[in-house]
């Protein structure tokens, strides 16, 4: 009997003091958050990084623009809260209203949340089809958020990536900008001949594909490369026979498979 009171007195100590717990308030800080890795793989294994890749040469327009996330510590709050994002000097070599469009005075986290995006518009230069423009960013504390992770440690559980940093500044980002197009998975070189920008962006343009079709084996299968290539064909030998070839940037009569010319070929001089 003796034990069951004891229980009994236990137990209505316990929910007297939960009443009067205090909720948890953590440091309120703010860190760039953002992740890539393994295709396969998703924010929930994905290591963070602290730079972003910005690829003009996978897409057709002239403008990107990117969402850098930044996610925060402590409390979520029912009030939105602004933050600020500098350029970073020391890492930017990007030029404000010529590669990337000025920042916003501030930025928002929403009321009820722990994280924000911010958007950056970036501007394809022909310098980046040589050189990587790189434009660095910089959180900087006001009386929402601190400053707490220049040391942001890697995490077990988010390594899904070829690249895993052991540790770098969370405060700051930089956004690698390039105009290099990488060659896609779905690319045949028989069928197509070599891969240059001009080429599959005029493809696309044909077609209707994009760039990311082109990464896709459920998209563009080798059948449907065959397809592509006789039908673009068609294109480039009209042009060529209406004596208006259409040509690379480097002077070369523009070839895929099916074209009544060898590939490598130069216009003849009139």
């Amino acid at each position: 009997m003796k034990k069951l009171m004891y229980i009994w007195v236990l137990f209505l100590f316990c929910v007297a003091c939960e009443r009067n717990l205090m909720p948890y308030k953590g440091e309120e800080a703010i860190y760039f958050a953002v992740q890539n890795g393994n295709s396969w793989g998703s924010e929930k294994d994905w290591p963070y990084m602290p730079y972003s890749l910005a690829e003009f040469g996978s897409i057709l327009e002239d403008t990107l623009t990117i969402r850098i996330k930044v996610m925060i510590t402590g409390e979520e709050k029912d009030y939105p809260r602004p933050f600020k994002v500098v350029v970073n000097p020391d890492s930017t070599t990007a030029r404000e209203g010529i590669d990337f469009h000025m920042l916003a005075d501030e930025y928002v986290v929403g009321a009820n949340s722990s994280y924000a995006y911010i958007p950056v518009l970036l501007y394809r230069q022909p310098e980046m089809k040589t050189d990587t423009v790189t434009l660095g960013l910089k959180l900087e504390a006001n009386g929402y958020f601190s400053l707490t992770f220049d040391e942001f440690n890697k995490m077990d559980k988010f390594t899904n990536g070829n690249v895993v940093y052991d540790s770098f500044d969370a405060t700051m980002h930089n956004i690698l900008i390039t105009d290099i197009m990488p060659k896609p998975v779905q690319w045949s070189d028989g069928e197509f001949g070599t891969l240059t920008q001009k080429k599959l962006n005029l493809i696309c343009q044909e077609f209707g594909y994009t760039y990311a079709d082109f990464q896709d084996a459920k998209k563009i299968t080798y059948l449907q490369q065959m397809v592509i290539a006789r039908k673009f064909s068609e294109i480039l030998n009209k042009a060529y026979n209406n004596g208006d070839p259409i040509l690379e940037d480097d002077g070369q009569l523009m070839w895929v498979n099916g074209c009544v010319y060898e590939k490598g070929t130069y216009p003849k001089k009139k």
